[in-house]
């Protein structure tokens, strides 16, 4: 594997909380690794994280749910190159059945906790 990066496609710096710029403690969750990865080819497109693991200082100052599952590393706010919000809220929808799923006009959540959640 190249030289920083956690799959064939991400870095591990992309999974760093953008405030501290540290990666949670213990690691890229495998599974939203595992997600990210079959996002990106289904779609043959590259996935940009605009978020992922957020720190509690960090996850406060852009008012996130006090037990947001980026404050876990298990979440990820994601722009797929060429292809709409709506589209990839579609594909998750799909794709991961059993976490969560939100739609924003730019951009779209997904996580991998244990259980379904959709907005």
């Amino acid at each position: 594997m190249k030289d920083g990066y956690v799959s064939e496609n991400f870095r591990a710096t992309e999974f760093a909380c953008n405030h501290c710029h540290e990666v949670h403690p213990n690691g890229v969750n495998t599974k939203l690794l595992e997600l990210l990865e079959k996002l990106r080819s289904h779609f043959n497109a590259p996935v940009a994280i605009n978020s992922c693991y957020r720190c509690h200082v960090h996850n406060k100052n852009v008012g996130g749910a006090t037990k947001s599952q980026h404050l876990l590393g298990t979440a990820a706010d994601v722009v797929v190159s060429g292809v709409s919000p709506n589209e990839v809220h579609a594909w998750a929808d799909k794709a991961n059945p059993n976490g969560g799923v939100g739609k924003y006009n730019t951009f779209t959540h997904i996580d991998v906790r244990n259980g379904k959640a959709r907005w």
